[in-house]
């Protein structure tokens, strides 16, 4: 099923290729109905995500710097596996019962990771750290700031741009501070914009937003 009218037009073009591109993986590979609904809905939601993010987020503009189907590909795979992560912090706020088991969890993130062709254990390891750190920011009420640097320190590096040595961070980073003792800190122009953080979370809400409609419309279809 294609993206509705009103969220196509908002998409870059390279984006709506990459969404293409992983639909139809999902085709080939998702034969179970709700299966494919849901990795379908996750793919809508980080692909919307990533496609706002490049426009409004001034650090990643500049490391997009026009972008590629390459980017927009990491870009995606990024913010597909940031839904799955929100997914998982709705069912951490229904309590322990209905939480997955966390064999459960890892086989659904190497599912979406396969979609993008990326089967690779360190990408599965840099999930958990990105889950580990929004679970921590949701629950002292950081206001995100700590998992937004760092999810803008990624999507940068999808872009091509290194922002943090990830070989010096510990999670769930709990003050920026001792990076920049430690020297993990690269590049901070690109990551401590308080206005680009706050952006980021309006695409977040968007991606969001695009990820619920698009598995309702799916499941009354």
């Amino acid at each position: 099923m294609p993206l509705s009218e009103s969220e196509e037009l908002k998409l870059n073009p390279l984006f709506k290729a990459v969404f293409a591109q992983v639909s139809e993986r999902i085709n080939q590979i998702v034969t179970d109905e709700n299966n494919h609904r849901f990795y379908t809905a996750l793919l809508a939601g980080g692909n919307t995500m990533a496609s706002s993010v490049v426009s409004v987020c001034e650090g990643v503009k500049k490391a997009w710097a026009g972008g590629d189907e390459v980017k927009a590909l990491a870009l995606t795979k990024l913010f597909t596996l940031l839904m799955l992560s929100q997914c998982y912090r709705w069912l951490d706020a229904k309590g322990s019962n209905q939480q997955k088991p966390p064999e459960a969890r890892q086989s659904a993130v190497s599912n979406v990771l396969h979609l993008f062709g990326d089967d690779s254990e360190e990408a599965i390891k840099d999930f958990f750290n990105i889950d580990i750190q929004f679970k921590y920011d949701l629950e002292y009420r950081s206001h995100m700031v700590h998992l937004g640097s760092l999810l803008l320190a990624k999507a940068s590096e999808a872009c091509g741009h290194r922002s943090i040595d990830w070989s010096k961070v510990s999670f769930p980073v709990k003050s920026m501070e001792p990076l920049t003792r430690s020297g993990a800190i690269i590049d901070s122009m690109t990551i401590g914009n308080p206005n680009d953080i706050k952006a980021l979370w309006y695409c977040h809400a968007t991606g969001i937003q695009a990820m619920v409609n698009y598995h309702e419309e799916q499941a009354r279809s």
